[in-house]
């Protein structure tokens, strides 16, 4: 795992990024669904992937909220249509 801007960046991170998509941010209802919808509405394709616990940002500080809603968030990546 290697650190980009202070966050965190996983190997499947970097997979992502390989194949062209780009991170966007984390959430949870009901802004997770308005987001995809806008970037769906801006031509973007949509990935969603669930927040490991060993991704969290900010690292510890990301525990409380990770232990009551992490099941809940997920990182939105977008990348150009195709």
């Amino acid at each position: 795992m290697t650190e980009l801007c202070g966050v965190a960046v996983s190997s499947r991170d970097e997979q992502l990024i390989t194949d062209g998509w780009s991170k966007q941010f984390t959430c949870g209802e009901p802004r997770l669904t308005e987001s995809c919808e806008l970037f769906k509405e801006m031509g973007r394709e949509i990935h969603l992937e669930t927040m490991e616990k060993n991704d969290q940002p900010l690292g510890a500080k990301c525990d409380a909220c990770f232990e009551s809603c992490g099941d809940e968030m997920k990182t939105i990546w977008t990348r150009p249509n195709k």
